[in-house]
């Protein structure tokens, strides 16, 4: 979804994206009446978020160059 990015910027999207999606949990769980779920509410959260990364960076490989020995020179 976000094209074939660099190996650093793949990790830097996943470890956002993972942060954000647990520290969202963390506070959904929070807010809720039941005590104590916080730890779930992470848990959830973080499911989600590797669920969007893997959503984000899908096919964010570069594309394999086609091998340059076996083009014909233009005459």
């Amino acid at each position: 979804m976000l094209g074939p990015l660099p190996f650093l910027y793949r990790v830097i999207v996943a470890v956002v994206a993972l942060l954000a999606f647990g520290g969202l949990g963390a506070w959904l769980a929070n807010t809720l009446p039941i005590q104590h779920v916080a730890g779930a509410g992470v848990g959830i959260g973080a499911a989600l978020g590797i669920l969007v990364v893997a959503l984000l960076l899908h096919g964010s490989t570069s594309p394999t160059p086609r091998n340059p020995g076996l083009r014909r020179p233009h005459h």
